[in-house]
């Protein structure tokens, strides 16, 4: 016969058996998410570790797609099942959901405080059963994913073949890996705003525009010059000639290191353009060893004038 103390003690050694396992499932989780620079590409990965750790029949992401506004619309973007368990990634019914019309103002209001739901959907709120049973999901723990400040979405879990009861164990556990995930889509958001910052900073100063009177205005080329500098090249030259209505551009190349064909198709292309607008193009600093490139290529600069300096070429644009 087995007695209360021996039924105590089993149910200890599972709970430790079930804790050690979460433990090394949130470890890999850390792991998947130091990895890979998009959390998101991670998501099912991760729901398959959480979902076979805790062993439960469904894991599952929503994502907020009205952050900004008072009014919640969620839509499932991933999921795991266990086998023998019917997926919902394909349900009409969980996408743009509104969630406080659905039903679930209550959930809206925890999850934006970041508040665990969870519990026997026998024991939940009448409006809230119906959408939950209608996938067969006795228990459920809903925690919130926040970036930042902001309510992103949730990371839910399901049991779907016993009405179980959650212990604090696999609660925190579960909030701990949403936790994880929007730390990581923070850590995501903050660094595509520094790249931003960056490449808006290196735009303005990597191709300057100085005017040197009311129609001559400088471009000082330093650097590398590849496509995608090419092109705001040929936009920062167009933009600023038609603003000024200057009638000469200076291009200074003084401080480019390598001039190919492309560069040298570049600057010609640069140059039809400009006359287009009504304005033309002096090309400045062009040193030996690029004159020699531009030969052996066989670049045709005949409809560019040149000076050999950048201060030659401004004696000659204010002579003339």
């Amino acid at each position: 016969m087995v007695t209360a103390l021996e039924t105590e003690i089993a149910r200890l050694r599972g709970l430790l058996e079930r804790r050690d396992a979460m433990l090394a499932a949130l470890a890999e989780v850390a792991r998947l998410l130091s990895i890979h620079r998009d959390p998101r590409t991670q998501m099912t990965q991760m729901l398959a570790v959480l979902g076979e750790a805790v062993q439960v029949s469904r894991a599952y992401i929503f994502v907020n797609l009205m952050p900004d506004d008072d009014r919640a619309v969620i839509s499932q973007v991933a999921e795991w099942v266990a086998p023998g368990i019917t997926p919902q990634i394909d349900n009409p019914e969980l996408q743009n959901l509104p969630f406080a019309e659905a039903g679930y103002g209550r959930w809206e209001r925890l999850l934006t405080q970041n508040q665990v739901v969870y519990g026997k959907v026998a024991d939940f709120p009448a409006p809230e059963q119906e959408l939950l049973v209608a996938q067969d999901i006795l228990a459920v723990v809903v925690a919130p994913i926040l970036v930042g400040s902001k309510w992103w979405g949730f990371m839910g879990f399901d049991h779907c073949t016993t009405d179980h009861t959650w212990d604090e164990v696999e609660v925190e556990a579960l909030r701990s890996a949403a936790v994880m995930f929007g730390a990581a889509l923070y850590r995501r958001e903050m660094e595509e705003q520094v790249l931003a910052a960056q490449r808006e900073a290196l735009r303005e100063l990597s191709t300057p525009l100085i005017p040197i009177t009311d129609d001559v205005v400088i471009m000082p080329l330093i650097g590398t010059i590849d496509s995608g500098r090419a092109q705001l090249v040929m936009e920062t030259l167009l933009n600023g000639v038609a603003q000024q209505q200057a009638r000469l551009v200076i291009l200074d190349i003084t401080g480019v290191p390598v001039v190919d064909s492309q560069v040298a198709q570049a600057l010609i292309r640069a140059a039809q353009a400009v006359k287009l607008l009504g304005a033309r193009v002096m090309l400045t600093g062009i040193q030996p060893q690029i004159a020699q490139t531009l030969v052996h290529l066989g670049v045709d600069l005949s409809g560019i004038q040149t000076q050999s300096s950048l201060q030659a070429g401004i004696t000659a644009a204010l002579q003339g």
